[in-house]
């Protein structure tokens, strides 16, 4: 393998990894925000407030998916130039056919770093918000 092949895969390696990190991230703050609502569901928290906490959590998933996708374009970008089939141009010029990438919304969507992790918030924020009305919190 040539040295610049060598640094262009290591180049297209760097992104892949803050996309990442990005998405552990985004799962670090949207389970902070379920334990915190939770937490706060114990005291006199107002119907609508609860009901707002929704709105973040749809908005982590939403990034994260966005994320999922680029990472997947990179990864895609990158077996491409380690087989040969794209030269080692140092372009990070990402592919525009999702479905080759395996980069559609809904590819990531059946992702289980997504829907094992995003349904299961918004199921508690759910239960939560449920309890809240029925007076049992």
């Amino acid at each position: 393998m040539d040295e610049n092949k060598i640094a262009y895969l290591q180049m297209i390696q760097e992104p892949i990894g803050r996309m990442s990190t990005a998405s552990a991230i985004f799962k670090g703050f949207a389970a902070t925000i379920v334990a915190g609502i939770a937490a706060l569901s114990y005291c006199d928290v107002n119907t609508c407030i609860l009901g707002l906490s929704f709105v973040p959590v749809l908005l982590f998933a939403l990034l994260d998916i966005y994320y999922l996708q680029l990472e997947k374009k990179y990864r895609y970008l990158y077996e491409q130039v380690r087989t040969d089939e794209h030269e080692a141009d140092f372009s990070m010029e990402l592919t525009k056919d999702k479905k080759a990438a395996k980069a559609r919304i809904w590819d990531c969507v059946k992702s289980p770093s997504i829907w094992l992790f995003y349904p299961a918030m918004i199921a508690i924020l759910g239960a939560v918000m449920y309890m809240r009305l029925k007076g049992v919190v």
